[in-house]
């Protein structure tokens, strides 16, 4: 396990700003549901029990473009 920083600020609509050594990240959500991108630009989607601070991530992975070469 790791210790991590952060600072979470609250803005209007349900949008956050989370603030880290690494960067600024955003995240949207209400009730159980929370979508976000991170500093480094990881996507993630997570949900949570509310009152119990268990909380599941889920990050999507980037899609990688397939270089071809021209074969003429």
């Amino acid at each position: 396990m790791a210790w991590r920083w952060y600072k979470r600020l609250r803005l209007l609509g349900g949008i956050n700003a989370n603030l880290s050594k690494r960067g600024t990240g955003w995240s949207w959500g209400f009730g159980f549901f929370r979508l976000g991108v991170s500093a480094t630009g990881k996507k993630w989607f997570s949900f949570g029990i509310p009152g119990t601070g268990l909380r599941y991530v889920k990050y999507f992975s980037a899609k990688t473009k397939v270089r071809r070469k021209n074969s003429s």
